[in-house]
């Protein structure tokens, strides 16, 4: 017939738009191919990686996932605080949500200041991860290691308040940092409190 043809099939496996992008996307120039084989684009990736593995060292953190969450958070801390910042200092909006902001992330005890956004420009994720159970029980001298607060942690021998915790990933406020105990009965208790207190006579009779 005289009617138009139909647009070409793209070939099998291959989208319309990846094949515009081909057809669209010129040659590199020779100086362009030599800069791009200098570029390592895995080289980023490689030492992202070497640094995310020594935080899960250090914070024994034995869930990969739980370090991707606390980074996408303070990814998006950064990027709140950051656009707050270019807002007008006297506009109500920024005043109510940074207050809110900074009241919230200060409870939550990964910041110092609750009357600045320093603290909220580029977060790291680190500041999560030393709110975990384990690290706050170590942090605070219950236990000599940070391995020990995870197993004893997992075995049931602390509690925060009435209730027993045995999840060392737990996030832990202010709030809550100062209701942590040894649980009631513990046996590893009675012995740390045997050994403080033959600590506390050594040192009085003078050695």
């Amino acid at each position: 017939s005289g009617g138009p043809r139909p647009p070409a099939r793209p070939p099998r496996g291959d989208s319309g738009l990846g094949a515009e992008f081909r057809r669209t996307m010129r040659k590199f120039k020779h100086h362009e191919s030599k800069l791009l084989k200098k570029v390592n684009f895995y080289d980023w990736k490689s030492t992202r990686n070497v640094v995310e593995n020594r935080i899960l060292e250090n914070f024994m953190i034995e869930d990969r996932e739980d370090y991707t969450k606390y980074n996408k958070l303070a990814h998006r801390v950064s990027q709140l605080s950051a656009a707050l910042r270019k807002m007008k200092p006297d506009d109500p909006d920024r005043i109510k949500m940074t207050e809110v902001l900074l009241n919230k992330l200060y409870a939550m005890g990964v910041i110092a200041n609750p009357q600045s956004l320093e603290d909220c420009t580029d977060l790291p994720a680190s500041k999560f991860c030393a709110r975990r159970f384990a690290v706050v029980v170590w942090r605070t001298k219950f236990v000599r290691t940070l391995k020990e607060a995870v197993d004893l942690i997992k075995q049931g021998h602390f509690r925060i308040g009435p209730d027993r915790v045995s999840n060392p990933a737990l996030h832990v406020t202010r709030e809550m940092e100062d209701h942590i105990a040894w649980a009631i009965g513990s046996k590893v208790k009675k012995a740390v409190e045997e050994y403080k207190d033959e600590m506390d006579d050594f040192v009085l009779m003078g050695n």
